[in-house]
This record gives C-alpha cells, structure tokens and sequence, in this order.
C-alpha cells in the first residue's frame, strides 16, 4: 500500500503534505504538476514495480493510487492494445479508465470501479480536473478538503484544509466538488451454504498471499484461527503475531503451539507511549479505537521487525457472520448487521489501515472479500446465530477443519490494554476520555489543527 495526496497547490504545499506520509510509502516517491495541479505518491512495494503517477497512453490521464487490484493480471489480457510501463497491479486502473472514457470521466470511473477486485483509493487528473474514488467497502482511505486530498487527515490540516471522509464507493471531482456514489448490492444464489463459504474463504485468503512471507494478526478467535489454517493447508510462509499484559485473558496464548507464533508481552509502562502513537496515527481520540488500537501497533511493530510488509487481519467477520454478543438480543439481525457492516469503514478499518501503515506494513482482509460478502449477506439468520451461538457457520467450517472455538473477548479487554488505560487516568485524575483528549490535544490540535 502507499500514501496519495495533491490538489490545486503549489509544488511545495504538496511535498509539504507527501513528507508526512512517507512512513505509507518508504521505498520511492514521486510527484507529477501541471500549471496549479499537482499529484503526489508514497510508495511500499509489494506486488510489481511501478513508481508512480503513473501516465495514460495518449489520452493525458494521470493517475496515484493506494491499493491492491487482485484480478490485475486478468485485466491486463483484457487491455492487452494498452502499453504498459510497469508491472504494478495499480496500473490497470488508468488504462482501464482510459478504454472505459467516452468523454466523462465520473462514467468512466463508475464502470471501472465495477471492473476492479480490490482494495484501493485513488485520483486521476484530465484536463485540468481532478477525480478521486475509493473501494465499495473502504478498507483504502482517502480525505479531502475544498482543493486537496490525502490519505491521512493530517497532510490536509497541515495546510489548513478540512478533512471530510470520502465515502466507500464515492466518486468526486474537483474542482466543482460534484459527488456520486455507487453502491453494489452483495446477493447471490447459494445452494451448499458450508461448502460454498468455505471456498470462498480459501479463495480470498490464496490471492491475498501470493507473496513470500506474510504475517497474521492472531488473537486466538474462530477468525484469525481459520485464515491461519486456510494458510497452512495453501502451504504458505507466515507468522502469527499475538500480544497481551500478563494477568490478561490472552496472556494464556503465549503457551500455545501453533504453527509459527511469536507472542509479544506488554508491559504496564509502555502504555502511554503507545498511546500517543495510536493516537497520532488514527488521528482521532475515541476511547475504543485507542483501546483496540494500542495490541494492533504493537503486533504490527513486531511484524516490521521480522521484515513482514503485509499483514491479515479477521477484521469484518463478526459484522457479516454475527459475532458481537448484542447481536443474540437483536430483533432485526439482518438490518442491523447491514448497518454495522456500511460502517465498518470508519469504525474500525480507518483505524486498523492507520495503524498498519504507521509501521509500513499493508493490512489485507479476506473476510472483506466481494464473494464472502455476498454470501454472507445471501445466508439464513439460522446460519449466523443458532441457539446462543455466534458466528455458527463459521464455527463449523473451523471445526470441520479440527479448530477448537475459544470463547472471545473484545480484544481491548482480553489483552490487559483497557485496565491499564484506567490505571493511568486514574492517577492523572481524569476519565480515560479526558486523558486520551488530553494527548490527542498535544499531538495533533498543537501541530496540525
């Protein structure tokens, strides 16, 4: 993954915003300008080469993007009369808005959109305009002000630019700010619901690891727990990275042998300094978020170590299979479940893809693929909660493949990390809310509001 931003800015106001992006995009930056317009990109590479902006074939398209473009390879036959210039996976999303333009480029992009299996954001310039557009579930990021965007709100506070969420599916283009938004529909027709979720799972688990090595966010729950397996029975090279305070419900995982797992402990005292680097990458000082945000860093940081650029998470099983307790009491599950899974994005990917990228590792998440999606929202209710328990369908792919379910808590509980944060406000006097505002006053109102 990387980090975009520009807009109509000088070239130093750009390189200004790019400069606080570059822990997205560490191994080559590159910025392209015309008259008063300007795209600039941070890159990590992980799939192909391919500094960018990247430039159309002859129609003056040019294009940044943060994103992965799983069927690049099939896309790429499909344009086989384009040119071109890199191996990149991004690559295909200029050429393809090129062969899809028939004079408007929001119609264009709407169709290419459609076309790409995905996580991405990203914005093309033409003629003087600008266009950015981000995936229907919005794993990638992307903010945007009157005449800017970036991938993290702080590259437009820099300049003093607001910094409003594009949404999952949006497409907006500058400089009228015109905004539409396409929404897909995640149905299918199932006929062997077990089966077919489960190969789906495998599906999106092979093409999110076609890579050498690879870490995964472990917590011991029936999620991480089946991409581990899925990634052992695909015969890949992974890690497992899991963290907890002793004392903790998860402090027991140390002990577990399973495959290659490195636990991390926490200790009480580096929690306040993981604090201030949660904050300071989500950008925002939401009690949860920080809460949860602060074991996600910490495996993340040991995963850098080892070298891991990407990283799997089991984030968005427990919006599309049921797996929050309030769920057993819900009278309309499938509404509600809707609900939490059209906020995912600000949520929890927002702040998981932060944290991730704050440590130059790119977060993939299989349970967000488009085919899992849609047979999660195509199964019975029965499916998902059958008795008292939760995540059902899952529960029994993973037992079928000899998992033991382990009953889970919110991992901001289970790792030790909330108690700890009470402790600390509690000394300084203060809710944990006073004390994480306190912080997110220091670190981003002083330096970037």
């Amino acid at each position: 993954m990387c980090g975009i931003c520009g807009g109509y800015l000088s070239r130093e106001k750009v390189e200004e915003m790019l400069r606080l992006l570059y822990h997205r995009g560490p191994d080559a930056r590159g910025i392209y300008c015309s008259d008063n317009l300007c795209l600039a990109h941070a890159l990590l590479g992980i799939v192909g080469e391919g500094k960018q902006p990247f430039f159309g074939c002859n129609k003056g398209f040019v294009l940044v993007c943060n994103g992965r473009i799983y069927n690049h390879g099939e896309l790429r036959k499909k344009l086989a009369n384009h040119v071109f210039s890199t191996t990149s996976d991004n690559e295909v999303i200029i050429h393809l808005i090129e062969e899809n333009f028939d004079g408007d480029l929001i119609k264009a992009i709407e169709k290419t959109l459609k076309q790409l299996d995905g996580d991405f954001a990203f914005a093309i310039a033409y003629k003087g305009k600008v266009a950015i557009a981000r995936d229907f579930v919005g794993v990638k990021p992307l903010y945007f002000g009157n005449k800017a965007f970036a991938s993290e709100r702080k590259a437009l506070w820099k300049i003093n630019e607001k910094a409003e969420a594009l949404l999952p599916g949006e497409i907006l283009l500058f400089p009228d700010l015109v905004r539409k938004r396409i929404k897909v529909e995640y149905r299918k027709k199932i006929k062997n619901p077990l089966e077919e979720l489960e190969k789906a799972l495998v599906n999106a688990v092979e093409k999110r690891t076609r890579i050498e090595k690879f870490g995964i966010l472990f917590s011991g729950g029936v999620d991480s727990f089946l991409i581990a397996k899925i990634s052992q029975e695909l015969e890949r090279s992974f890690t497992l990275y899991s963290v907890a305070m002793r004392g903790s419900h998860d402090y027991k995982l140390r002990n577990l042998r399973f495959l290659n797992m490195k636990f991390r402990e926490i200790k009480e005292e580096e929690i306040e300094d993981y604090a201030r680097k949660v904050i300071h990458a989500i950008e925002e000082y939401d009690r949860m978020k920080v809460g949860v945000g602060i074991p996600t860093y910490i495996a993340c940081e040991e995963a850098k170590k080892d070298g891991i650029g990407v990283i799997l998470s089991g984030q968005g099983a427990d919006e599309l299979f049921a797996g929050y307790k309030r769920y057993l009491r819900s009278e309309n599950l499938s509404e509600e479940l809707k609900k939490d899974f059209e906020n995912l994005y600000k949520v929890n990917l927002q702040r998981d893809e932060a944290i991730a990228m704050a440590n130059s590792i790119e977060m993939r998440l299989p349970y967000l693929d488009s085919e899992v999606i849609s047979i999660a929202f195509s199964l019975p209710e029965e499916l998902k909660i059958k008795g008292k328990e939760r995540k059902y369908i899952l529960n029994k792919i993973a037992r079928k493949k000899g998992i033991e379910i382990r009953e889970k808590k919110a991992i901001q509980y289970s790792t030790g990390v909330e108690k700890a944060l009470r402790k600390i406000a509690r000394r300084r006097n203060l809710s944990v809310e006073e004390y994480l505002r306190k912080v997110y006053n220091e670190i981003i109102a002083k330096n970037f509001s």
